[in-house]
């Protein structure tokens, strides 16, 4: 039609991060040197540097951090001034932030304020929307809440309604996905859900892996920027995202400085200590050869019965953490038998007693119970995130073949 004024929206390219867990305290590595455990405490705040710069590098319009920005309730002034100094950076390149608080670092702690630079958009504890636009006037909605408290269960994608008025539509959202029982209910959703609200985009948190809900709508949970233990492993990072009308864009862009990992060696159960020793070693100095920083974990598994294996290995592991130095460190953290120790074969040369141990072993189901606790105690449960079933079923193999060994070094075997 003649005098038809065409208009074109221009896209918006943004950088999404989520489950950042500054200030993470690395629980657990034991017998390391300081200057390696140093190096690891500092792998967040690391990831986090690295993601800020990739956002001025890339030129994008903005960034969304969809919760737990903090690892806990209570931030200390040190984290804070650390972030602050880090948004001031994307300040001066005219980049703003849009965070929303999750679980983990809720309104509801208990902290002294540090003042953020004016870039800075945290969403309160009720749904709402802000408004971005660029000098182009192209305009984004973006919806979002923060944990006015740490347990949040309610459906608080109910909540998100849709502002007309906007070329593009982005969700923050700190839940869990339904059908997702691996990790904590806070503020379910399920994908119908998000659906029905016609976003452009879901910039979601909560769970630490990278996960691609859904391409249309394009529907993202970036994972942690740096993983904080042997759960977390794998290489982790942040989304850079780019729409252009109805072109969705995203590439996943790395940021974690030391990576978790699990190595398994087959090895014969007739095997001396320097064979075991030696392909052991090789695989260390194959992953140093990467040039990145690891935390290792190799699992044996054992071709043929042999029980001597069990009384070396914490040895073993001594003695190649001994051997480690250099910046791109390779730190072997546990050596662990993933294959159980059989009674099958044996069956005829053990006593009652210890049949009727492994026995009651294989049956106990009241995991849980065992260990209320030591969840009970204050200074631990800070630490300690709920057990997954293959955790808890690992647990209880490894209390076996402990109680197993323990039989076998007194002859009851």
């Amino acid at each position: 039609m003649l005098g038809t004024e065409v208009i074109s929206v221009s896209s918006v390219k943004f950088i999404h991060a989520a489950d950042l867990h500054l200030d993470s305290p690395f629980s657990g590595l034991k017998d390391m040197p300081p200057s390696l455990l140093k190096e690891i405490r500092e792998s967040p705040f690391k990831a986090f540097q690295k993601m800020i710069n990739e956002a001025i590098f890339h030129q994008v319009d903005f960034i969304v951090l969809s919760g737990d920005l903090f690892d806990g309730e209570n931030r200390s002034l040190r984290t804070q001034v650390r972030f602050r100094i880090e948004m001031e950076k994307l300040q001066q390149h005219q980049i703003p932030a849009f965070i929303i608080h999750g679980n983990h670092d809720h309104l509801s702690g208990s902290w002294v304020t540090v003042e953020l630079p004016g870039n800075v958009h945290v969403f309160s504890g009720q749904t709402e929307v802000k408004l971005f636009q660029k000098s182009d006037g192209t305009s984004v909605h973006l919806y979002g809440f923060s944990y006015p408290r740490r347990h949040v269960t309610e459906r608080m994608i109910e909540t998100y309604i849709k502002a007309e008025g906007a070329d593009y539509h982005i969700g923050l959202l700190h839940g869990n996905l339904e059908g997702n029982s691996e990790h904590s209910p806070y503020a379910p959703f399920s994908l119908k859900e998000l659906c029905a609200k016609d976003f452009d985009y879901w910039a979601l948190g909560h769970i630490h892996k990278h996960q691609v809900v859904s391409e249309n709508p394009l529907v993202i949970y970036p994972g942690n920027i740096q993983g904080r233990n042997r759960k977390e492993s794998g290489v982790k990072g942040c989304l850079l995202v780019e729409l252009d009308g109805d072109t969705k864009r995203h590439s996943f862009i790395e940021t974690s400085g030391v990576i978790w990992e699990s190595e398994t060696i087959k090895i014969s159960a007739d095997s001396n200590f320097d064979a075991l020793y030696k392909v052991c070693k090789d695989v260390l100095e194959k992953k140093r050869f990467d040039g990145r920083c690891y935390l290792l974990e190799i699992k044996l598994d054992i071709v043929g019965s042999v029980n001597y294996y069990g009384e070396i290995l914490e040895e073993l592991t001594r003695i190649l953490q001994d051997e480690e130095q250099g910046e791109s460190f390779v730190w072997l953290y546990r050596i662990k038998i993933i294959q159980p120790i059989s009674l099958v074969s044996s069956r005829e040369k053990i006593t009652p007693f210890v049949a009727e141990i492994s026995m009651l072993a294989s049956e106990f189901e009241d995991i849980e119970t065992a260990l209320a606790p030591l969840y009970k105690q204050p200074g631990a449960r800070r630490f300690l995130d709920s057990l997954e079933v293959e955790e808890q079923q690992e647990l209880m193999d490894e209390a076996e073949r402990w109680l197993l060994q323990v039989f076998e070094s007194k002859g009851y075997l």
